[in-house]
């Protein structure tokens, strides 16, 4: 016999455990709104039924029939290419050995990749998709009403990208031991920043893409859509800056762990005291537009930290 909507809701809210009133505020009702419904006193309209839907992380459809997708859960390969990651070092470590051509600090890169990069995060996104816990992600807001399937959905997507990303930039990095020094020290270096470009790029595009399909509010969906703009005028800073002092390091010969690079630590900290300061300002700014009713744009502070972040990074240049 099917189920009436009064009863579809007091299945689905008792089987999150919560109370009536507890699902009210969810839903920014009152607490008698929730029991009329349940009682079929009442009959909540189409646009509070899809809201309904939502906070149980389920579509329209799958409400209203009383049916339920299975279970988003973490695919085997992300686990696999680390494993096969760690093959890679292992196997350059014997190469190289055997051949003499074993170099500690291309090691060290890979390691980096590999262990903190591909494993922490894997070992990470899995324990969040396992345990439905995201409040250590960089982001999450307690107070954001978020659709718990999608956002998993989305982080296995980035463990995906990540796992494939980490495994190519290991197995170049270990080829690069066996070219020519110069050339070597060259590609290396270009392996390591396009990895940590495409994680990043990688990262901030599931999550833009992913924003409507994941948050359950306009108004928060508007608000992280309007923080891209400072987001990603910081990360181009930063890749910028890192491009940059490379540059220099490369071209003047500056040496690791000398006096002339310990005194470009200076330069680091006042860039990202500014570039930092700023971010943060222009997101609280999007979040107040955007609860104002007015669409976000970037402001007087907004360019003026743009000329001090370019003027900090020509005065490191020619330091």
């Amino acid at each position: 016999m099917e189920k009436s909507v009064g009863e579809k809701l007091k299945e689905c809210r008792t089987g999150r455990q919560w109370s009536q009133q507890e699902l009210a505020e969810r839903l920014h009702v009152t607490r008698q709104a929730v029991s009329n419904w349940e009682r079929d006193k009442t009959l909540p309209d189409v646009y509070m039924i899809k809201e309904i839907a939502a906070v149980f992380d389920m579509t329209l459809d799958e409400y209203m029939e009383n049916t339920r997708q299975a279970e988003v859960k973490m695919p085997k390969l992300p686990g696999t290419l680390t494993a096969a990651t760690v093959a890679e070092i292992l196997l350059y470590l014997i190469i190289g050995g055997i051949t003499g051509k074993l170099m500690a600090e291309l090691v060290v890169g890979m390691v980096i990749v590999c262990v903190f990069c591909q494993m922490f995060v894997h070992l990470y996104i899995s324990n969040s998709v396992k345990s439905g816990n995201f409040s250590m992600l960089a982001g999450y807001d307690s107070k954001v009403e978020y659709r718990v399937e999608e956002v998993k959905k989305a982080l296995i997507q980035i463990d995906m990208h990540n796992s494939c990303s980490a495994f190519g930039a290991v197995l170049l990095l270990g080829i690069c031991g066996f070219l020519e020094s110069g050339l070597g020290e060259f590609i290396t270096i270009c392996v390591l920043l396009s990895y940590c470009l495409d994680l990043t790029l990688a990262i901030c595009f599931i999550n833009y893409q992913s924003i409507e399909r994941i948050m359950v509010r306009e108004k928060d969906q508007k608000t992280a859509k309007a923080g891209y703009i400072s987001l990603c005028w910081y990360l181009g800073w930063v890749f910028v800056w890192l491009g940059a002092t490379i540059a220099k390091f490369e071209l003047e010969s500056i040496e690791n762990n000398s006096k002339e690079s310990l005194g470009y630590l200076g330069w680091i900290f006042l860039f990202l005291l500014v570039a930092t300061t700023e971010l943060f300002y222009e997101q609280r700014r999007a979040k107040k537009e955007v609860e104002a009713g007015r669409k976000y744009k970037a402001g007087k502070a907004f360019w003026i930290s743009s000329l001090l972040v370019a003027g900090i990074m020509l005065g490191m240049l020619f330091y």
